[in-house]
Parts: C-alpha cells; sequence; structure tokens
C-alpha cells in the first residue's frame, strides 16, 4: 500500500463563521483528497468582529482530514492605499505564522493545492518556496468567460499568469472553464479535475413518495449570473396549466429583495412560492428529497455544484444548455433548454413535474457516483499527486 503524502490545501474561498457556505465546494475537494491522502487546510481571513492585531487559531481533525482556520482583524485606517497595504501584510503574515503552526501539527509538507489562484497566487508561491516543494492550482471562477468579464486588469492578469505558468498543473473544474482560460492566455499545463460531491450526504430519500409538486431553485440569487428572475416568471405562467406547482428558492444574495418584490406582485409568496433563505448542506439535502426537479437558469457556470447535488439526491435538473453543464443531463437526468427562453423553461416545469414518474432516482444518482464521488475524484486528484512529485 502507498504511503499517504502530506497536501496542504489553500484557497481563496474558503467557509468561515461569517460565511459558512463560501467555498464550501473546495472543502469537499480537500476531504476528497484525504481519501487516500493526508490533508491539511490552511486558510487566513478576516473577522471584522476582531480588533486590529487580535487573532485566533482554530484546529479541526477528521481522519486525514485537518483545518488550522487563523482569524485576525484588519487595519482601520482612514488612507485607503495604507490600509490595503497593511492588510495585505496581515494576510501573508498569518500565512505564514499558520504554515509553522502547520509544520508543527503534521509535519513536513510534499505538495502544495492552492484552489483559486486571484488573490491568493502571491502568497501561495512564496510558501511553496519557503517549503521548496512543487504546487498544483485548481480554478472554479466563472470571471474568464465572457458572459462576466472580472477577470481584468493589470495585476489581477500579471499574478494570475505567473501562478498558472509555474504550477505543476492547472485543473479547471470543466473542460469549458479551461477553454475560457486559455482564450485569455492563460498559460498552464492543463487536465481537468471536476468538482465533487459527498454522495453519503447526498442521497434519495429511503421509503417515502413525494407528494406535493415541489420545483427547488438553490443559487447565490444574482440575477445577472442565475437569472431567477426568469424562474420566476416561467413559474408564474406555468402555475396558469398547474396551479397546485409550487416554487421553493434556497440562498440569500444582491437580487433578494428585488425577487420577493416579483413574486409579492403576482401574489404568490408564502402560497406558491418560498423563499427559505441560505441552507447549510444537511438541510439543503432535505430540501432536494422532497423536490420534484431542481431549476437553474443561469447565464453562465463553470460546472454547477448544486446541479450535482440535486442529480446524487436522484431527482432531475432543469437547466440551461450552456458550457459548463454538463450535455449528458438530457439522457435521463432532466431537460437542458435554449438559454434565455423562457416559454422553453416554461414547458421543462411542466414536463418534469407532470412526469416526474419517468425519471429513475437511482439511474440519476448513478451519473453522479460514476464521475463526480469522493471515491472518483480522490484517485484522479491522488495519481497528479504522484506524477508530480515522481518528476
Amino acid at each position: 500500500m502507498k504511503e499517504p503524502l502530506h497536501i496542504l490545501y489553500l484557497s481563496s474561498w474558503y467557509p468561515n463563521r461569517k460565511d459558512p457556505t463560501l467555498g464550501i465546494f473546495v472543502k469537499r475537494h480537500a476531504e476528497a483528497a484525504a481519501e487516500i491522502n493526508k490533508v491539511t487546510l490552511l486558510h487566513a481571513c478576516v473577522d471584522t468582529d476582531m480588533g486590529e492585531g487580535e487573532f485566533r487559531i482554530e484546529k479541526t481533525e477528521k481522519g486525514q482530514f485537518r483545518e488550522l482556520l487563523v482569524s485576525y482583524g484588519a487595519s482601520h485606517s482612514k488612507i485607503g492605499f495604507i490600509r490595503r497595504l497593511k492588510n495585505y501584510q496581515y494576510k501573508k503574515r498569518f500565512y505564514h505564522f499558520g504554515l509553522e503552526k502547520v509544520l508543527e501539527w503534521a509535519g513536513q509538507v510534499d505538495l502544495i493545492h492552492l484552489h483559486v489562484p486571484w488573490p491568493m497566487g502571491e502568497i501561495m508561491q512564496s510558501l511553496s518556496r519557503k517549503l521548496k516543494v512543487p504546487y498544483v492550482l485548481s480554478e472554479h471562477w466563472t470571471g474568464y468567460q465572457p458572459e462576466d468579464g472580472r477577470y481584468k486588469g493589470w495585476l489581477m492578469e500579471r499574478l494570475t499568469k505567473r501562478t498558472t505558468r509555474d504550477a505543476a498543473f492547472v485543473l479547471p473544474v470543466s473542460e469549458h472553464l479551461l477553454q475560457a482560460m486559455r482564450s485569455k492566455g492563460v498559460p498552464g499545463n492543463y487536465r481537468v479535475v471536476p468538482n465533487v460531491v459527498d454522495t453519503d450526504l447526498f442521497k434519495p430519500l429511503e421509503g417515502e413518495q413525494v407528494i406535493e409538486k415541489h420545483l427547488i431553485h438553490v443559487s447565490s440569487l444574482d440575477d445577472q449570473q442565475k437569472d431567477v428572475s426568469g424562474i420566476i416568471a416561467a413559474f408564474i405562467e406555468a402555475r396558469k396549466q398547474a396551479p397546485e406547482l409550487k416554487l421553493v428558492v434556497i440562498g440569500s444574495g444582491i437580487d433578494e429583495v428585488k425577487l420577493k418584490k416579483l413574486s409579492n406582485e403576482a401574489g404568490l409568496t408564502g402560497r406558491s412560492v418560498f423563499f427559505k433563505g441560505r441552507m447549510m448542506e444537511h438541510d439543503l439535502v432535505k430540501e432536494f428529497q422532497h423536490a420534484r426537479a431542481f431549476v437553474l437558469n443561469s447565464r453562465f457556470e463553470t460546472q454547477g455544484v448544486v446541479i450535482l447535488e440535486a442529480l446524487a439526491c436522484g431527482i432531475p435538473v432543469i437547466a440551461p444548455a450552456i458550457g459548463g453543464i454538463d450535455p449528458q443531463i438530457r439522457d435521463g437526468c432532466g431537460i437542458l433548454f435554449p438559454s434565455g427562453d423562457q416559454k422553453a423553461l416554461c414547458e421543462a416545469m411542466l414536463e418534469v413535474a407532470n412526469n416526474y414518474q419517468q425519471y429513475e432516482a437511482e439511474k440519476i444518482r448513478e451519473f453522479v457516483n460514476s464521475r463526480f464521488s469522493y471515491q472518483v475524484v480522490s484517485k484522479q486528484l491522488d495519481q497528479i499527486y504522484r506524477e508530480v512529485l515522481q518528476r
């Protein structure tokens, strides 16, 4: 049996006290890697409840997966340039401080795995040089896609390209994201490694039948990307033919008030449209298990973790036929409709809600199990790590 490697995980996004769902998919990746190897995740972030100079260390350990989280107080300088400079210095200082604690706790590191190169790339490279170990990086960000457009600016482009160029492997979560990065001239030794789903948690409900016609949507409620207003508009039309249809909206974000107003104006909030706010995974699973289908209407995606979570629960998906969303979803796992076609979205809602029984939960779940489970992705990551270290 192979001796486990020790992989140091870093990420630009990670769950914290203020936002416990931020970058939760990164944590799942780390947990998957820990199925085979020893993984220590180090994350340092600002805690707005702490004063400048204060910090807190939290450690957790489960099997081969360790977390070391450093929270610290930010600079409150009234001069913007000085505040930004000091906060960057604090972040770098606490990452190097956290690294010392990692080495004391878990021992020498064999390789670093960074998730999302901006803005953590420069700090990660300084840790790589300090440890004298190589690194790989995963990318999840939609910013490279033309519909998003946030990958811009001299500093971002320069640091991102330097980070990807020096990486042993660059691991976008989908082929679509890989092509978007290449179109922006981002160099790298590319290999796709998808997002991962905890299929022990996300699974079909056993021994209970779904009775009500619930459709479910889960997102950050950012209408520019997710077009949730389009879902509500299509749902209003669908209810004219199926008055018993219900829509559950889970999440919170910048357009939450606007979306509730749209539902209120149609007289549906609390009757047919239910806003349930942000949910942690254990509660989200229950919502999936009682739904007829998951509905997405994004204008752009890199892969869509929530799609995989819904499929793992055995429910079909209604989603636009855009890059980043697997075209195989249409093969017994749901319906793909032309992006921006509200009539087609309405028809898909009615089709799935009225013909739910034609979808086989175990067949849908197997699609995820065979490609996105911890067991599958952990083997892909282990192969990559060992390939890097054997060079």
